[in-house]
């Protein structure tokens, strides 16, 4: 009777053990499926961006979305962002990135990184948002001092809990955010290949067998990064503003996939910029970390999307100061600055002089020689007295970032070929310059118009265009993707959208001059044919 006890008690014992040890043992849960919903490049874009064809983007509606995928399966989802939520439209000048904060707190993002412009207005602005927020910030390769308000705020990497499983999410900020934004002393940007090499041995150091790369370092060198560091499993990226799968004008689909030294699958997604978007990626891992399958399925937020109802009301709250800031006065202008249209897209103009050595000035530090911006980006005039931001918004209303990338000396000679190709019908692609003159022949056939093209330094000095010297060119974000009939642009090297609004640098410039008597006539000068 005992021996018949002690047999039954042994069996329940064994089933017990049974019924518990598949979830802990993984015995019957051999693969572990994870969902990662992540934005890149927000860049204060809360509102909804209009377009011809449709409405992109909303942080009412991201919400809304959001909320919408997380419901299907909570417990296997991550919200990720991987930088540059700072910079971009006027909420961000006037909250300095809390109200971005606020909403990203209610939707309950787990992880960001750091882009280059959350350093734009120095590190005590980015601390304050750092402690404020409800999420981790990291970056792998970031150095802070002592000193600075930013030490012990940043990890170079994180361990989050997903439905049972260990996932290892390190973080990447471009090296170039020195020239890039304004960090200031205390704070260094090292060797994103050495750091992701650091973090991912550490991670593997506590048992980590799914990694996670949250960088802000652009599309190309996430491709680099994986294809030259082992154990990485997946790549969220940002700063390059790429559209990837159904995103407009994507080139490549989502998501990338290639491998690491040893062989292993990688991951690679970015979801392209200003929340228009929201990337959704399924990946499937093996007991061993391994990604063995995957679904990637980017979301537009368009109109079909309903506003969040609570995010709607705080956002209109929001938007209310910014009419004031609209009517602020940032200078003084003594002449007109003539951007009228049959002026502005047919011969230099002082305003379209301005704007060009705006954009110039900014990027001066970082190498820039030329700037080149089309003439039907610039809408408005600026009449002789008090100049507000509201006059600059309408004189610059599209939203432009500022672009910037390195042409050949051929290359620019093409561009300034084809701006001044329809000159006699006024078309917006006509170009307003700084640093650079050049002489063209309207008369001539398009294509060999321009006759002479001369680089012009800081101090006035000016030399003749080398054709095969490669010089650093600013331009917008439009004519950086070939807007405007373009094309050349989209060839040029070390492209990039720094992400600063347009409007913003030229908004600056106007301010640090006490008082604006810019003249024209000396940059784009005509020489009729006999």
């Amino acid at each position: 009777m005992k021996r018949t006890l002690k047999f039954g008690l042994s069996l329940f014992l064994i089933g017990l053990i049974l019924a518990i040890a598949p979830q802990s043992l993984g015995l019957f849960n051999p693969e572990f499926n994870l969902r990662i919903l992540h934005t890149n490049d927000h860049h204060a874009h809360l509102d909804a961006i209009s377009t011809k064809e449709t409405q992109l983007g909303g942080i009412a509606q991201r919400k809304t979305l959001i909320d919408q995928l997380k419901s299907e399966n909570p417990r296997e989802t991550l919200l990720l962002d991987a930088g540059d939520i700072f910079q971009g439209t006027l909420y961000f000048n006037q909250y300095l990135g809390q109200a971005d904060l606020s909403f990203y707190n209610q939707m309950n993002y787990q992880a960001g990184t750091l882009g280059n412009h959350e350093f734009d207005r120095g590190q005590g602005i980015l601390a304050d948002f750092i402690k404020k927020a409800k999420f981790p910030l990291v970056s792998a390769n970031l150095k802070v001092a002592d000193y600075s308000p930013l030490k012990n705020l940043v990890k170079p990497w994180i361990i989050l809990s997903v439905n049972g499983e260990k996932i290892g999410i390190f973080g990447l900020t471009v090296e170039e955010t020195a020239k890039l934004s304004s960090p200031g002393e205390g704070v260094s940007f090292t060797n994103t290949m050495e750091a992701t090499k650091k973090a991912v041995a550490e991670l593997k150091q506590q048992g980590i067998n799914k990694i996670i790369g949250l960088t802000h370092i652009g599309f190309e060198s996430d491709l680099n990064l994986a294809r030259n560091i082992d154990d990485i499993d997946i790549i969220i990226g940002g700063h390059s503003h790429t559209p990837l799968g159904s995103m407009p004008n994507a080139t490549q689909p989502y998501p990338v996939v290639t491998n690491t030294p040893n062989g292993k699958t990688v991951l690679v997604v970015t979801d392209w910029e200003w929340g228009k978007y929201l990337g959704d990626l399924k990946v499937k891992f093996n007991r061993q970390g391994d990604v063995i399958s995957w679904q990637g399925s980017p979301h537009a937020i368009d109109n079909t999307i309903p506003p969040d109802a609570s995010f709607a009301k705080q956002l209109e709250a929001f938007s209310t100061p910014l009419e004031i800031l609209r009517q602020t006065i940032i200078g003084k202008t003594d002449v007109l600055l003539d951007g009228s249209r049959d002026k502005i897209r047919t011969q230099e103009t002082n305003l379209g002089n301005l704007i060009a050595d705006a954009i110039l000035n900014k990027f001066r530090p970082d190498g820039a020689q030329i700037a080149i911006v089309n003439g039907g980006g610039i809408r408005s005039s600026i009449p002789p007295g008090q100049i507000s931001v509201s006059q600059v918004i309408e004189v610059l209303p599209f939203g432009n970032t500022i672009g910037r990338l390195d042409l050949t000396g051929e290359q620019i000679k093409q561009a300034l070929e084809h701006g001044v190709s329809q000159v006699e019908l006024g078309e917006g692609r006509f170009p307003q310059v700084a640093g650079l003159r050049f002489i063209y022949d309207p008369k001539a056939p398009v294509g060999s118009r321009v006759l002479s093209i001369f680089v012009v330094d800081q101090t006035g000095q000016e030399k003749p265009l080398n054709l095969t010297t490669t010089y650093r060119v600013i331009t917008n974000s439009f004519m950086l993707n070939g807007g405007d009939g373009y094309e050349v642009m989209k060839a040029g090297k070390n492209s990039v959208d720094t992400g600063f609004l347009f409007l913003d640098v030229v908004i600056d410039y106007i301010k640090q001059q006490s008082n604006i008597n810019v003249k024209s006539g000396d940059r784009i000068m005509v020489k009729q044919s006999l």
